[in-house]
């Protein structure tokens, strides 16, 4: 289904690998790739990605819009089925009478609440107990902190992962209209084209700050491929440095006219998106601060997470279009060898991959970012199978876009902040560094023995 065109699938380039699948029997399927690779699993493991489904849950043709009954009650071989779902309010599971493993799962139901704001879903586990889990808890450390008492009914858990909250730079122009698109691929941004602005707005991010303040379990990073020692690269730094961040600028040409730099008539005027949260929110009022110190105007906007990371064709405000000039979320690797991750930088033979109006604004790149040596070696690295070069070259692609600074790494986020009850066994739910979702192991979880 995510290969169909049709579909837009922001996902698409992760089964692009796959040739066919076969089905000799009713319980067999044959997958055959287009080419070997390192990654071969990545395509169909994995709880980020992966998952090939029956083309039966489709009536043999797998176009999501045409198939409504699946997206609200999609089936599968995990250990609970869904037996109510109500968009952005909640869901209710049952288990799944022909799960593999006999006497498992442990619980009878379960009910997943939606909505809300983060704090709240806090308080709900670690003050009222009225819920047994939290998870992606992006509040501030000494908020949350302040939930917890020793007697409490939750305690919180922040594992090291491989998330980066982080600035992306948009290369097109968002604010021209080309053939009825804004952001269009072929149109360069007005500044950031120019390296200097973006080395500039690179060394006057405090990291540092927006660590210790907002993240619990978070480190600063100079990379954005982190969080796992045999692909962390060593050849990157970064530095807080706001004197010179304005040198830069002042060398490259861009001077004060009044209270803000410009250069052949084009003004750092920089409109800057991301999602409601309070810990975003607090993030972007410490970073317009940095960058308006050194001559640069920062507007901020903030668009509801439903509608900032929704694929919608027909909605501008999602980071498909992306239509701010910078724009902040964060994302992770999904697997210990993360090809897929960098298809977000990957333009693709003719723009294929970035998004456009002309693939539905499906295409994974939405920074409109084209760097024909990002793109060569990311092609090596699909056909790569010695595990080891596949981390070397994997480095190197990060190395590529630090170097470039086609992005800028603010922090290395916990694999997830959650709140726990005291009364489930944390060992069954606790993450790794974050391939996995939330609920890989619900099959295990368990209460504590008393």
């Amino acid at each position: 289904a995510a290969a169909d065109n049709a579909n837009a699938s922001v996902n698409f380039d992760v089964w692009d690998v796959i040739e066919n699948v076969e089905t000799p029997d009713e319980l067999t399927a044959v997958v055959t790739f287009k080419t070997p690779s390192a990654n071969w699993f990545e395509a169909f493991t994995g709880g980020t990605y992966g998952a090939i489904l029956p083309a039966h849950a489709f009536n043999d043709g797998p176009v999501a819009a045409n198939n409504p009954d699946f997206l609200l009650r999609p089936i599968g071989t995990g250990p609970y089925v869904i037996t109510d779902f109500v968009p952005n309010d909640l869901v209710l599971l049952d288990i799944n009478p022909n799960y593999r493993e006999a006497n498992k799962p442990f619980f009878a139901n379960v009910y997943l609440k939606g909505g809300g704001d983060a704090a709240s879903a806090a308080r709900s586990v670690l003050q009222t107990g009225d819920y047994q889990y939290a998870w992606n808890l992006q509040v501030e450390p000494d908020v949350l902190e302040s939930f917890v008492s020793e007697d409490g009914p939750g305690v919180l858990n922040s594992p090291t992962g491989t998330s980066v909250e982080r600035i992306h730079f948009n290369f097109s122009d968002p604010n021209q209209e080309v053939n009825g698109q804004r952001s269009e691929m072929n149109t360069p941004h007005p500044y950031f084209s120019d390296p200097a602005v973006r080395q500039a707005l690179n060394k006057a991010v405090p990291r540092q700050v927006i660590n210790d303040e907002f993240y619990l379990g978070g480190r600063t990073t100079p990379n954005i491929l982190t969080g796992l020692e045999v692909t962390e690269s060593p050849n990157t730094s970064w530095e807080l440095d706001l004197e010179e961040a304005a040198q830069i600028l002042e060398d490259a040409g861009w001077t004060m006219d009044g209270d803000v730099r410009a250069k052949d008539g084009v003004q750092l005027v920089i409109s800057y998106g991301t999602s409601i949260n309070q810990v975003r929110q607090k993030t972007q009022a410490v970073v317009k601060q940095a960058f308006e110190s050194i001559g640069v105007t920062v507007n901020l906007d903030q668009v509801d997470a439903g509608i900032f990371f929704d694929s919608a064709a027909g909605n501008d405000r999602n980071i498909g279009h992306f239509y701010w000039d910078i724009a902040m979320w964060t994302n992770n690797s999904s697997s210990p060898i993360p090809t897929s991750f960098f298809t977000t930088w990957y333009a693709g033979p003719d723009g294929r991959n970035i998004a456009q109006e002309s693939n539905g604004w499906s295409g994974q790149n939405y920074q409109r970012y084209n760097n024909p040596e990002f793109d060569a070696l990311y092609e090596e690295l699909l056909t790569q199978t010695d595990v080891e070069a596949a981390y070397g070259q994997l480095i190197e692609l990060n190395d590529i876009l630090i170097t470039d600074v086609a992005i800028i790494p603010e922090v290395n986020r916990a694999a997830d902040v959650y709140a726990i009850s005291t009364t489930l066994n944390n060992d069954n739910v606790a993450l790794g560094v974050g391939y996995e979702l939330s609920y890989w192991n619900i099959a295990n979880w368990n209460t504590v023995a008393e």
